[in-house]
């Protein structure tokens, strides 16, 4: 194995770790006991309003909807994984319209996992997991596919100037 191969299959084994190590994070809030993860959410809403005042309109947006914004983030934070997964490793295109399966798979087993957990599972959360999942996935492989055309348009000058 070649250095380059190797630095290469360090990086996918990496990324495949971030994934795994997402989901994990999604599952295991999704199992915590309605009173600790009401705890979770107090701590983390109370770190935000020392940034954003929740007496502002945008403080009071972000503490009623704290729950909602950190599912649309986590699953984002999966489509990004994803999508840069697909752009660096495997860009053919059965295998990237495949991926638009995972948000609606793990979603539903998040909700599942929280009917066990005792608490309620959401159907409009599935659709928030989605919406934040496809909205950061698009934005990462727009930026993937635009560095590529700029990378492959440089490389086009460097090669015509050389001659």
């Amino acid at each position: 194995m070649g250095r380059r191969s190797g630095v290469l299959l360090g990086l996918r084994i990496s990324l495949l770790a971030l994934i795994a190590g997402t989901l994990i994070f999604i599952f295991t809030n999704s199992s915590l006991p309605p009173k600790e993860s009401a705890e979770q959410s107090g701590a983390v809403g109370n770190f935000i309003s020392q940034i954003i005042p929740p007496d502002t309109d945008l403080g009071s947006y972000i503490q009623t909807n704290l729950r909602k914004i950190a599912h649309f983030t986590e699953y984002g934070m999966l489509g990004i994984e994803l999508a840069v997964y697909f752009l660096a490793f495997d860009r053919r295109s059965s295998h990237i319209l495949c991926s638009a399966a995972v948000p609606f798979a793990v979603g539903f087993i998040d909700e599942t996992i929280q009917i066990f957990s005792g608490r309620g599972p959401s159907i409009s959360d599935v659709w928030i997991d989605v919406g934040g999942f496809c909205t950061f996935s698009l934005l990462a492989y727009a930026v993937g596919v635009c560095a590529s055309v700029i990378t492959r348009a440089a490389a086009k000058r460097r090669a015509e100037s050389q001659g």
